[in-house]
């Protein structure tokens, strides 16, 4: 069988592509990956596959669905969509023009479904039969060892040169989350599990060290590894292993995403003497009843300036990650997060804008609560421009504003203690004045990102 992915310009490696791509070939099925661009039906036509698959985030929807309509109006094919959209709003499935969706982990029911394409037995798949009838199968168990899994295919992105000419290459030592952030799939994840196996489970060290080992043979001038795991300091006893046996084979230097609240001074040591360059961690908000009532976070500021005190002892660079515009918040808890970040002194301080995602527990409380109206068709996958939810219109203008100019004010506390951050964010929206926001923070961002990673890119 003939199986391709289709997908948006790409920034980074798609991974989960990747991965069931690796699947699928160990089976001996054929695969490719087509950007969508000017050309596409053509590039189809040659591949001329029997199945087309989408990993579909929330405000993408539309987008993938339209690709998908025009391609079957002039090629036969079976459509599959994948991702967090499917798996937490499934509904969308219904009126879209795809054959089928998949719901969850997708390895091993895609590779099941091509062996045996039958409509009634394929578990995580949603179906359309001939009568345009959904079969809702059930979700089978998750996926229990992870070391079972093929390495991801990164043969499948040899010719996407925006990923081909970044020196960064990407991983994931483990999948799922042990905690219950409101705004955050994993805990939609793990109910959608309930029962079918361990929330969070690791790779074993030496399976992982042979990936970028071999990640490496092929891509000699990497100068950074960049693990994409929700929180990598959860296990010590991993944690330890791992930095002994990276140090050793590895010796490059590596960024990662980390919890204020599980570091110690001893995690942070296996991190330093693993080479660990620079982490990310999430603040949220500087204001403790929204992070921890609303965003059950369960963290105080003191775990976050300790996750400082480490961190800065260890000569480990860290970027904050911040959201306004939360509900329940306001323009003053908005500047508590911005205070909070400047008494840190993050190497940059990344922030975006709330979105209510379908499918989490904030986002159905926004519903509830009538800070959003809407049906999650105005929503898109970018948290940079501008508040969905039922704010005034002063402040929707503000946070803005504001996200375009965090980074700056943490940069230049000056700023804030001249009390010049009111006048800039309160600045009118016109076009001019919103193009030199634009770039500032696109500017910025550049400064931002040789700091994270250490070069330019």
């Amino acid at each position: 069988m003939k199986f391709l992915f289709i997908t948006k310009p790409l920034i980074m490696e798609p991974l989960g592509i990747m991965y069931l791509s690796s699947v699928l070939k160990s089976k001996g099925h054929e695969t490719g990956l087509e950007i969508i661009s000017e050309g596409l039906e053509e590039r189809v036509a040659t591949f001329n596959p029997d199945f087309i698959g989408y990993s579909i985030m929330t405000g993408d929807e539309k987008l993938y669905d339209e690709v998908n309509l025009k391609l079957k109006s002039k090629l036969k094919f079976f459509s599959i969509a994948g991702g967090p959209h499917p798996t937490f709003f499934p509904e969308f499935f219904e009126e879209s023009s795809f054959d089928a969706i998949c719901r969850g982990e997708g390895e091993e029911a895609i590779q099941l479904f091509l062996e045996n394409p039958t409509y009634s037995k394929n578990p995580n798949l949603w179906i359309k039969n001939k009568e345009k009838e959904i079969i809702k199968n059930p979700l089978q168990p998750l996926i229990k060892d992870l070391d079972e899994i093929p390495f991801p295919d990164r043969a499948i992105v040899a010719n996407c040169y925006q990923i081909q000419e970044t020196p960064i290459r990407h991983f994931i030592a483990s999948r799922g989350c042990p905690f219950d952030c409101t705004y955050c799939f994993n805990k939609s994840f793990s109910e959608l599990y309930e029962g079918k196996g361990k929330r969070v489970r690791f790779r074993s060290v030496s399976n992982l060290i042979e990936e970028i080992e071999q990640t490496m043979l092929l891509n000699p001038s990497t100068k950074l590894n960049y693990f994409q795991d929700d929180t990598f300091t959860l296990d010590d006893n991993w944690l330890k292993e791992f930095s002994e046996a990276y140090q050793k084979r590895i010796g490059r230097p590596f960024h990662c995403h980390v919890r204020a609240n599980t570091l110690t001074e001893e995690k942070v040591e296996y991190l330093r003497k693993a080479g660990c360059y620079s982490v990310h961690f999430a603040i949220e908000t500087g204001n403790d009843d929204l992070r921890n009532e609303i965003l059950n976070r369960g963290m105080g500021k003191e775990h976050i300036f300790k996750a400082v005190t480490l961190l800065k002892k260890a000569g480990i660079k860290y970027i904050t990650q911040n959201m306004i515009g939360i509900p329940g918040g306001n323009l003053e808890a908005d500047f508590e997060t911005l205070e909070l970040n400047i008494a840190c002194k993050p190497d940059y301080a990344w922030v975006s804008i709330f979105q209510p995602y379908p499918g989490t527990a904030l986002g159905r409380l926004c519903q509830e609560k009538g800070y959003y109206k809407g049906d999650f068709q105005d929503l898109n996958n970018n948290f940079f421009d501008s508040s969905k939810l039922e704010f005034p219109e002063e402040y929707k203008s503000q946070l803005s504003h504001l996200q375009k100019l965090f980074a700056i004010f943490v940069e230049h506390p000056d700023l804030y203690q001249l009390g010049l951050v009111h006048p800039m964010i309160n600045a009118p929206q016109e076009e001019e004045i919103k193009m030199a926001y634009q770039k500032a923070y696109r500017d910025f961002r550049k400064i931002g990102d040789k700091r994270i990673y250490g070069f330019d890119l």
